[in-house]
């Protein structure tokens, strides 16, 4: 029989402590403290949830929580306050954040999710060891040291049984099922859904190379130099042209030419993230558009300003 997780509350009012005690005895080993030295002498490996509140007699939560860390980092966290959060919340290494009163379903439900969590990180670790196992077992026999069939398919088995497992636990947390069965590789070494490929299929930026940099290599010339060029000539060499694009004109005006060219490099960033992102989740449509649209744009953008120098001369 598998033994029940066990929370450890750090509360500094004993009578809260032992109210959230009698909450969840019945589904948890629960052991309660109220102040950070006691809590770390209770502190052990075995230790599933902490619970605790984010000012104690003799030392801070969040100074309580990062010793805890130190000494064993895989557990869950959630820190119990009377404190409104702030910007502050951020920099605490907590998984929830939740302000007092606290009923009891509250609790119970805080802590079920937690230990959820707790047991998918244990569950994802464990499966991508079998799936490291069994890629290194097909590598030996790929080396002339057969591999047993039935030891092939025991693993197979294993790691499907520990993928249905995460996918449950995930379903648990509130991640749909398509999501959840995305979120991991296979057997092959691959990524379902909208995840990303793994060894067994490459990004289409490696499969396809000439096609990636060649189209935003064009999109750099028309959208990047072309553009560039031609709006630097018009606006600050040909007299009677104004920027019309407010966004440009006031960059040019506030910061000069480099607040232009931050905002060319930041759109060019942005278009090839989306396209990298394509690429390595095989999604074609993502993959094209930001270089095609990025070439069209320049070759429109250069063309217009040419248009209106030449107009202007």
């Amino acid at each position: 029989m598998p033994r029940p997780p066990v929370v450890l509350i750090v509360e500094d009012e004993p009578n809260l402590a032992d109210q959230y005690a009698a909450w969840l005895d019945d589904d948890y080993e629960v052991r309660t403290t109220i102040d950070a030295e006691t809590a770390l002498e209770e502190f052990d490996e075995s230790v599933d949830v902490v619970l605790l509140d984010r000012q104690l007699p003799d030392a801070s939560g969040a100074g309580l929580l990062g010793r805890l860390r130190a000494r064993d980092g895989d557990f869950a966290a959630a820190m119990i306050t009377g404190i409104k959060p702030d910007f502050r919340v951020l920099q605490l290494d907590v998984d929830e954040y939740v302000t007092k009163p606290v009923k009891r379903d509250e609790l119970r439900a805080l802590v079920e999710r937690l230990t959820d969590r707790r047991a998918v990180e244990e569950a994802v670790d464990g499966y991508l060891s079998l799936l490291a196992k069994k890629r290194a077992s097909e590598a030996d026999s790929s080396h002339g040291e057969p591999a047993s069939d039935s030891r092939s398919d025991s693993s197979s088995g294993e790691l499907l049984a520990r993928r249905r497992q995460i996918e449950s636990l995930l379903v648990r947390l509130g991640t749909p099922a398509d999501e959840s069965s995305a979120m991991f590789p296979d057997d092959e070494g691959r990524v379902d859904g909208t995840g990303e490929t793994g060894a067994g299929e490459p990004p289409l930026y490696r499969s396809r190379p000439t096609e990636f940099y060649g189209l935003w290599l064009l999109a750099a010339l028309t959208y990047g130099v072309g553009d560039v060029v031609s709006t630097l000539y018009a606006v600050l060499g040909v007299t009677g042209i104004d920027e019309v694009n407010p966004v440009v004109g006031s960059l040019l005006t506030t910061f000069g030419i480099p607040g232009f060219l931050l905002l060319k490099f930041l759109v060019f960033l942005v278009l090839i993230s989306v396209s990298v992102q394509g690429a390595r989740t095989a999604d074609r449509f993502s993959y094209y558009w930001p270089p095609v649209v990025m070439a069209l744009l320049g070759v429109g953008l250069t063309a217009w300003n040419l248009a209106t120098i030449a107009g202007a001369g």
